[in-house]
């Protein structure tokens, strides 16, 4: 069996504010392998980004209370920041949420590939340099020219690609992916997904994807892991979790999604998720869920198996009582 280029167990994520810590993501635990893709799914406030980003030690106020990351058997949180930031693009690499502010405004495309290419120790010649980002370029879609504009010259879709083309550049073993389709339309959401699943084929790097589309996740992803509350709450198989959720959170997410077969009346997830300050006691989804036992108010699940396993487990008090 292959080793995973990324393995995460119990990670933690907390801000501090003058209410107190606010928990963003709690004892998330997954790995992914090299060629896979891995789906973080849920509503916003999930601790998706938050994730993603502490993995890639860019947020700004918060900070990895526990837990431990490892990269190619490397582990992340104890690196001294001049370390990490050897390995940041080289080896794992971030495709922005927001393409539209993740460019400098004030750079052409080349100077900021450049940029990579200089701080990582790679040096070119001018021809030389032009040529390996014309090259660069062309492996997501777009022509040698482009790096000659600035981000405003360009459409959504092509900056989202330029985004690509950076995280790339450097041929790293995991690439993280942070809702790239944000704010695109949806034929352009097609081409930048396509293009953002050959590079990582073409490469064989592990992916994560975080996003909130469940029919875009059903078509992309090998696996998935839901999350809800900072929580994973489901992990497995896409096509399993789909066929079979075993988490109320889950179905109902599936459940929500707009069919051309069927007729009916449009259901929503009822309520809102709890804000990061709140600490709830027992399951943190049973204020919502039609389904909460009496255990749910007051005894916290954890990830179960399915009796057939096959990688599909579960935190609900439920689905253990239909395993049983």
């Amino acid at each position: 069996m292959t080793a995973p280029v990324l393995q995460v167990a119990g990670l933690s994520v907390e801000y501090g504010t003058r209410a107190g810590p606010a928990f963003a993501v709690t004892d998330v635990s997954f790995a992914v392998a090299p060629g896979r893709r891995l789906g973080l799914v849920g509503e916003s406030g999930s601790g998706k980004s938050t994730t993603v980003l502490a993995l890639m030690r860019l947020l700004r106020q918060g900070r990895i209370a526990a837990g431990s990351a490892r990269l190619e058997g490397r582990e992340l949180t104890a690196l001294p920041d001049a370390a990490f930031r050897a390995i940041r693009f080289a080896r794992m690499a971030l495709v922005p949420q927001g393409a539209m502010s993740s460019l400098n405004p004030v750079l052409r495309i080349a100077e900021q590939i450049g940029d990579l290419y200089e701080d990582h120790g790679v040096r070119h010649g001018r021809a030389e340099r032009r040529a390996a980002i014309g090259s660069l370029l062309g492996r997501v879609g777009l022509g040698a020219e482009v790096q000659d504009r600035f981000p405003h010259q360009l459409s959504g879709g092509m900056k989202q690609r330029v985004c690509i083309a950076m995280a790339i550049a450097l041929g790293p073993a995991l690439i993280l992916a942070d809702e790239p389709t944000s704010a695109l339309d949806v034929m352009v959401q097609k081409q930048v997904m396509a293009t953002l699943g050959r590079v990582q084929a073409d490469t064989g790097a592990g992916l994560v994807l975080i996003g909130h589309d469940m029919a875009l996740m059903a078509h992309f992803v090998d696996d998935l892991g839901v999350m809800y509350a900072g929580r994973i709450v489901e992990k497995g198989p896409v096509r399993r979790l789909f066929a079979a959720p075993r988490h109320p959170y889950t179905r109902m997410l599936v459940d929500s999604l707009p069919s051309f077969r069927l007729r009916g009346v449009f259901r929503g997830i009822p309520g809102v998720a709890p804000t990061l300050l709140a600490r709830i006691e027992g399951c943190p989804f049973h204020p919502r869920c039609p389904m909460a036992l009496a255990r749910c108010r007051t005894e916290a699940p954890v990830l179960r198996p399915a009796l057939d396993e096959g990688g599909h487990v579960a935190a609900c008090h439920r689905a253990e009582e239909v395993a049983a």
